[in-house]
């Protein structure tokens, strides 16, 4: 009787315990050798998932604190994951789009709230009237009413642009465009010029470069079955094409989080809530905002044939973790990596 109430109460304080981290303290004091530490049984939750790949960066006072990486860039070849693998970062691309177009913007280039078909001189989309209302503040904060990238053949409007929120590689594409069209610079060539050597991002690229063929990892979706490549991105996509490592994401995480207290900044205009999306979750420019304690903090997320990213930065705390994996299953575990690294609250991943 006695061992079945202790059972009992077990699985009660179990399951009760499930995602009670969201709501949980942020970790700012505990010593860094801790956290390290708490991270060394990662391993035990990637094979438990099917996780091949995975490395985590923990920022602290703006700086990288921890840098660790487990398992596997390739499984075949026995290639271990570390600090020089080229990760294909997906839509983690899109806040540094969104940068390059709020840097553009602040030199005059293009106005944010401007129809974007003045400058395109053709509509998103053919026989539209709601073509000629979308501006690249509706682009970058997902207000379009387009589609996202392959869920439609003939893409639609949803709903009258600005009026409602809807998550959009489609919108991103179109702006691409716009962007390309009045620099006459491609956006690998912007980003070069604006962020990556500024930043001295030297591992990123939109496009593939040949010296990613021995960094680069696969990845891998149920029962560690590899996802083929047919071919890599010859030209940039803002929406999906992005080629990074975690180490050199950091540096522009880390570059968002200082200068966003700074006014009139790039980063302050880009973390400017700009539509509700769900219980405690907005997006800004680019980047999405959460209403976290005791500051908001900035996120996004990737997600592209096994590659599942995960990142999240709070400004005023100057803390940070960024999760980049390698296989579908990843964010299975991504909620207690969160944990172990930074606690916290992640109203976004409960909504995602």
């Amino acid at each position: 009787m006695i061992q079945t109430i202790v059972k009992i109460f077990l699985i009660v304080i179990t399951f009760s315990s499930v995602g009670c981290w969201r709501d949980g303290a942020l970790i700012t004091d505990e010593p860094i050798s801790v956290v390290k530490r708490s991270l060394n049984d990662i391993p035990v939750l990637m094979n438990e998932n099917d996780i091949i790949g995975l490395s985590v960066i923990v920022i602290r006072e703006d700086k990288v604190k921890i840098s660790k990486s487990f398992g596997y860039a390739d499984l075949e070849l026995k290639k271990k994951i570390n600090e020089h693998t080229v990760y294909k970062a997906a839509s983690l691309g899109k806040p540094i789009f969104a940068y390059i177009v709020v840097a553009l913007a602040q030199k005059k280039k293009i106005d944010l709230d401007k129809p974007l078909y003045l400058y395109m001189g053709e509509d998103v989309l053919a026989n539209e009237n709601f073509s000629k209302e979308i501006t690249a503040r509706m682009v970058l904060s997902h207000t379009t009413g387009l589609p996202n990238l392959g869920k439609q053949v003939s893409p639609k409007f949803s709903f009258k642009p600005g009026s409602d929120f809807q998550y959009s590689g489609y919108g991103y594409q179109y702006l691409q465009g716009v962007i390309e069209k009045v620099t006459k610079k491609s956006l690998n060539e912007l980003a070069i010029e604006i962020v990556f050597e500024p930043l001295s991002m030297a591992a990123s690229s939109y496009q593939w470069r040949k010296d990613y063929e021995y960094v680069v990892s696969s990845s891998y979706g149920d029962n560690a079955d590899k996802y083929e490549v047919n071919q890599e991105a010859q030209t940039g996509h803002a929406a999906w094409s992005l080629y990074t490592t975690p180490e050199d994401y950091s540096k522009f995480v880390i570059h968002i989080m200082r200068s966003s207290i700074e006014i009139g900044s790039i980063a302050s205009k880009l973390l400017a809530p700009t539509v509700d999306v769900a219980k405690g979750v907005k997006w800004g420019l680019g980047w999405g905002i959460q209403d976290t304690a005791p500051h908001k903090s900035f996120w996004h997320w990737g997600s592209k044939a096994g590659f599942k990213h995960y990142i999240v930065a709070y400004p005023v705390e100057k803390v940070g973790v960024i999760v980049m994996t390698n296989s579908r299953k990843s964010f299975k575990i991504v909620d207690d990596i969160m944990a172990k690294s930074i606690g916290g609250s992640y109203p976004s991943y409960d909504w995602f």
